[in-house]
């Protein structure tokens, strides 16, 4: 049943998608367009992320992490200012997870994403650290 989900979802938000990774559309509040079909989970601020595209500078930020019933959304405290504005990380392209806790410093959750077809020269390697507890 999940994997029928999954293919759903993926078929039902396939056309926005094509055009989000780096930079997805925020509207005026920062918040990330919604997906016809998707529900926002939760949303947590006080995040920072890390983020090494292939063939591109690595990005870095401060901001709110957005869950959705499909993905996972970084929105940039500076989006406003910045050139890295927002982060898209399909659920479905997310592979080798790890939440690492650290003796010092912050947990943060360590992932791998696929780009969405092609879109970007390779994988994303993304982590995400939690600098007000949450997780």
């Amino acid at each position: 049943k999940n994997l029928i989900t999954k293919k759903f979802l993926l078929k039902r938000t396939c056309s926005f998608l094509r055009t989000m990774a780096l930079n997805p559309p925020i509207n005026q509040n920062g918040q990330p367009m919604r997906v016809e079909g998707e529900y926002f989970v939760l949303h947590r601020k006080d995040m920072e992320i890390e983020a090494k595209v292939d063939g591109f500078s690595k990005k870095k930020g401060k901001g709110t992490l957005y869950v959705t019933t499909a993905r996972l959304v970084f929105v940039n405290k500076n989006h406003a200012k910045d050139s890295f504005k927002s982060f898209d990380m399909p659920m479905l392209n997310i592979y080798d997870e790890k939440f690492e806790q650290p003796i010092f410093g912050a947990n943060y959750l360590s992932i791998k994403v696929k780009p969405l077809h092609n879109l970007l020269p390779g994988d994303s390697k993304v982590k995400l650290w939690f600098m007000s507890g949450g997780c």
